[in-house]
């Protein structure tokens, strides 16, 4: 599945390959979705593709299988204490986790 985002921002990750993500993703408050090593974390949807000098190609078999196999579990985000922590789940786990975090919509007060 290709996610493509409103605004792209090309990061390197491990020098060919590139996440393309949303720039904005933070300022726009969007959900956290996968951890980057242990220094940055990605912020709505995002995909992975190869980079030539003017525009994105196809990964090779083994990068796609490196990157399928590296973002294929749901991560958790969670605070503990001041420390940002982070938890591989399953697509079901994610679900119910986010089902039973998910906040009702803001109504508006009746005058």
């Amino acid at each position: 599945m290709l996610h493509i985002t409103y605004n792209y921002a090309l990061q390197t990750l491990c020098g060919a390959p590139h996440n393309v993500c949303n720039d904005n993703g933070i300022a726009e408050d969007l959900p956290l979705n996968r951890m980057l090593g242990d220094y940055d974390i990605i912020h709505g949807t995002f995909f992975v593709c190869g980079l030539t000098r003017d525009d994105f190609t196809d990964l090779t078999p083994k990068q796609m299988k490196h990157y399928e196999e590296m973002y294929h579990d749901p991560q958790l985000f969670f605070l503990l204490g001041k420390t940002l922590c982070v938890e591989h789940t399953t697509p079901e786990g994610y679900a119910q986790f986010m089902q039973a975090t998910r906040q009702p919509p803001h109504q508006e007060q009746e005058r």
